[in-house]
């Protein structure tokens, strides 16, 4: 770095001394900062600056270990003068004499420059003669430069202060300002900065010339070097540390103490708690203060801190490991007993490898529920992990911050949660608490777990009893655990069949005023919905009860609440469930949970693919996969993601549950969705033997668990169509018929509607157009979009077929103009193949690509309204509009509006989308 930079004003004195040298006025000058405020630096500059004005420089750097040797600084500085060798100085009067005559005949011929770098560690007999050199300048041709560091020991030494005292000018160098920070950062790059890249270094250094040697070290002309930090980080190095530790080694021991303590606390602590943990008195703790500050170590103001990130580093690897332990675990003390917040006290307690003592767990538990508190899982966890390590190892304490962590877990890694729930329940002495805890698993997870942990539940749940016939806090338990067991049963054969009966039994309102009764509800309306033994309106009008009574909250992931989300998409009721959900997505993103983010995003996708919006269903599932859903993702979440896969018929998707997804061995009789899968991966390579094979083959598992209702995953119509396809006509119809009339009793117009366009398509002739405008019809009531495409871009193929062309391609247009309003790519692109439309033909699958916002301003711009209009229809700035437009360009591949207008039949027109 460049000493000269921002140091202008002391340059100007020292060369004036320089000149009046000439004059035979010599001078002393002295140069005072802090650790890193560029002292030598500067003197390191000074003899380029002598040589020109005629001056010989004379440089000399003192040190701590020569304090010893006398008059070793003189000797080392003067050596370089030819005949002082000869001299053999003798650390006496004499010697020192002999040596000062010689500098005073040597400048008479040429001017001298004497510069001595940190004077504080001078030896004494040294100090004697620079006093002496000092008291005869008036008269010689002589400029001395010294340098003391200020806040080291040897600074305030009487010598030292005595001969800085006779210095005509005392300069102190204050931290470099932003335009000499500029100036660097030019010469460094060979460029101006960019302002960001200035104040960044600035702020990081604080205008000290050390620490802004190591703040440039990542800049490059090419942009930070590979591996080091970014604008604004502040960047450590080894060597920044190593001097900084030189230099606090060397100061006294509360100096050192406080340093310490100041590092380990955090930067709001104040100079009284500093003080207390260096175990000093006030008056002690104001003096170590004084001295870091005049080292240039410490900032002003009442509550100080350390001025560098490296600093706090080197007091820390000052500490022996014991030292380390100890000081950590005092500030714990201090902090916890002097009532700051639990987290304060804990961080500290998180840097020592033992934990102990009862007040440390008090103080991680505390500081564990004010993380989850601000929505901070994860930190939670880790000092609930900690407190671990100092519990015992069994017993209900233990057991109680097990049942914390798994708290803190659930949001994070839910299996290890259910890890941990399952090694609490071994450790709770009363079946109250054992139910308690086994409350607080996820029915979801609960239903994937091995049969040994549903035993432990179903015991704690016979232990506790009949919640009928308890109440207050056993009797909510026990409507949890019952809760919990009966959605095991939905995975399975056995008591499934029996959740209609149960909730019937509960009445024609069943209470909802607690969580464990909604929890209940949810969990009975589920099985009486798969299994269906009640209609698809006997369901909604229940299921949107207990949506009323529970808020909507991120929690509910944890709970049989996400139940709900298939029972309404299976019953068309979406009116309610939609806005709750965006309710709970948004308080999960403000609390940064992946978990819940990730289940409320399968569950929008599950409404919006009922709603037949294909690609809005699409991009929430890619929201799930890449918060890592397929890592954790219970039966429910996966079976939802399938299902979009399938309608989508997205093979990338398709590969990466397959790939990322593997099957469970813990109940054989629970239909895996990655059967309907691999059906579906079969089909579209044309072996439709082996499709129907793997559809049959999940049908038979759902059977046997007496999963019923073809809303849920109509694989009837799917086998159906394959079957058709291999000739097997019969078969073909007897699914298609059963099919039909499980939908009719469930009474949804999606789930007829689709029925009725499968009988129509395995049906020929007139018979079979008849059923699919019986299903065009149906599909008129349903909410599902998509679905109504499927069966308009059918019908319009058969009208085509039997010679009604004008019929047909109604029907295909509108098969078409459907499929693009809902994001189905392949229904639009068949209608158009089928209509031979050479503006459909040209990229339909790239229209349905767009965004519902860049599809609205793209069809007014294809139908020329101007941007400006198009802003104010839309209610958004022009720059908004030119943002949507480049945009639509791009996926259309498209150079402008002329080529845009040629899309305009498959875009929205100014009467809406």
């Amino acid at each position: 770095m460049t000493p000269l930079r921002g140091r202008q004003r002391e340059l100007d004195l020292i060369t004036a001394a320089m000149e009046s040298a000439h004059r035979g006025d010599g001078r002393l000058l002295a140069v005072a900062g802090g650790i890193g405020s560029g002292k030598t630096a500067l003197l390191r500059g000074l003899p380029a600056l002598a040589g020109p004005r005629g001056l010989r420089a004379l440089t000399v750097g003192c040190a701590a270990q020569e304090q010893d040797f006398p008059l070793g600084v003189v000797s080392r500085l003067l050596d370089p003068l030819p005949g002082c060798r000869s001299l053999d100085p003798d650390p006496g009067p004499d010697g020192a004499a002999d040596l000062l005559s010689h500098v005073v005949e040597y400048s008479a011929d040429k001017p001298l420059l004497i510069l001595v770098d940190d004077l504080q560690w001078a030896d004494p007999a040294s100090l004697r003669w620079l006093g002496g050199l000092a008291g005869r300048l008036p008269g010689l041709r002589v400029t001395v430069v010294v340098s003391v560091r200020e806040g080291e020991p040897g600074a305030d030494a009487p010598p030292v202060q005595a001969l800085v005292e006779r210095a005509t000018s005392c300069l102190w160098l204050a931290p470099l300002s932003v335009d000499a920070v500029a100036a660097l950062v030019a010469d460094r790059l060979g460029r101006p900065g960019r302002p960001a890249q200035v104040a960044a270094r600035h702020e990081a250094s604080g205008g000290n010339p050390l620490f802004l040697t190591a703040a440039l070290a990542d800049l490059t002309p090419d942009g930070p070097r590979a591996g080091h930090a970014p604008d604004g980080a502040e960047p450590r190095y080894v060597a920044l540390r190593e001097r900084l530790a030189v230099a606090l080694r060397s100061q006294p021991g509360p100096v050192r103490r406080l340093a310490r303590a100041l590092a380990v606390l955090d930067e709001e602590a104040g100079l009284e708690l500093a003080g207390r943990l260096a175990e000093l008195d006030t008056a002690g703790s104001e003096e170590a203060a004084r001295c870091l500050r005049r080292l240039g170590l410490l900032t002003d103001g009442p509550a100080p801190r350390l001025v560098h990130p490296s600093v706090r580093e080197a007091a820390e690897e000052s500490m022996t490991l014991a030292e380390h332990e100890d000081i950590h675990l005092r500030a714990a003390q201090l902090l916890y007993t002097g009532g700051h917040p639990a987290e304060r006290a804990a961080a500290q307690l998180l840097a020592v490898t033992s934990v102990t003592n009862g007040w440390t767990v008090e103080v991680l538990r505390s500081a564990a529920t004010a993380a989850r508190r601000r929505g901070a899982p994860a930190q939670a966890a880790c000092y609930l992990r900690r407190a671990l390590l100092g519990s015992s190892s069994s017993g209900a304490d233990r057991a109680a911050l097990l049942l914390d962590l798994a708290a803190s877990e659930r949001d994070v890694d839910p299996q290890a949660a259910l890890r941990l729930l399952s090694q609490a329940l071994l450790l709770l002495p009363t079946p109250t608490g054992r139910a308690l805890a086994a409350a607080r698993t996820a029915p979801s997870l609960l239903g994937g777990c091995p049969p040994p942990v549903i035993d432990t539940v179903a015991k704690v749940a016979a232990e506790l009893g009949d919640p009928d016939g308890l109440t207050g806090v056993e009797r909510q338990a026990a409507l949890r655990l019952e809760a919990r067991l009966r959605h095991v049963a939905v995975a399975g054969p056995g008591e499934i069949a029996r959740c209609a009966e149960r909730l019937r039994a509960l009445g024609g309102t069943p209470p909802m005023s607690t969580a464990a009764e909604r929890e209940l509800a949810a969990v009975l309306l589920h099985g009486a919905t798969v299994t269906q033994r009640m209609t698809a309106a006997e369901a909604a009008v229940q299921a949107n009860r207990v949506l009323q009574h529970e808020p909507a909250a991120p929690d509910h992931v944890h709970t049989a609440l996400p139940l709900l989300c298939a029972v309404l998409t299976a019953a068309e009721s979406l009116e309610v469930i939609g806005p709750w959900l965006t309710t709970a997505r948004e308080r999960a993103r403000r609390d940064a949970t992946p978990v819940p983010q990730a289940v409320i995003a399968v569950e929008l996708a599950l409404t919006l693919l009922a709603r037949g919006r294909l690609q809005d269903a699409r991009a929430h599932t890619e929201e799930a996969l890449a918060l890592g859903v397929t890592e954790w993702a219970t039966l429910p979440s996966l079976t939802a993601i399938v299902m979009v896969a399938l309608h989508s018929r997205d093979a990338g998707l398709t590969r990466r549950l397959l790939a990322h997804r593997h099957e469970t061995a813990d109940h054989d009789f629970r239909p895996s969705p990655l059967q309907l899968l691999r059906g579906s991966v079969a089909a579209v390579k044309g072996d439709s033997a082996t499709a129907l094979e793997y559809v049959l083959d999940w049908g038979r598992s759902a059977e046997r668990a007496d999963w019923r209702n073809p809303a849920l995953a109509p694989w009837r119509a799917w086998a159906a169509g394959l079957q058709h396809r291999l000739g097997r006509l019969q078969a073909a119809h007897d699914l298609a018929d059963e099919e039909y009339e499980r939908s009719v009793a469930w009474g949804t117009p999606t789930a007829i509607g689709r029925a009725q366009r499968v009988r129509g398509a395995i049906t020929a002739g007139e018979r079979g157009i008849e059923l699919l405008r019986e299903s065009a019809d149906t599909l008129e009531r349903s909410v599902n979009t998509m679905e109504s495409a499927r069966t308009d871009l059918l019908l319009g193929r058969r009208l085509l077929a039997a010679g009604r062309f004008a019929e047909g391609e109604v029907r295909l247009r509108r098969a078409r103009d459907r499929a693009l309003s809902c994001g189905v790519p392949w229904i639009a692109d068949q209608a158009c193949r089928d209509l031979a439309d050479p503006a459909g033909s040209r990229n339909p699958v790239a229209v349905a690509a767009l965004t519902r916002a860049e599809r609205r301003v793209a069809g007014l711009a294809a139908h020329g309204t101007p941007n400006k209009e198009i802003a104010e229809r839309l209610e958004v700035s022009s720059r908004a509009v030119e943002k949507h437009l480049t945009s639509a360009y791009r996926k259309l591949h498209v150079a402008g509006r002329s080529e845009l207008a040629v899309l305009a039949p498959l875009l929205p027109g100014p009467e809406g989308d």
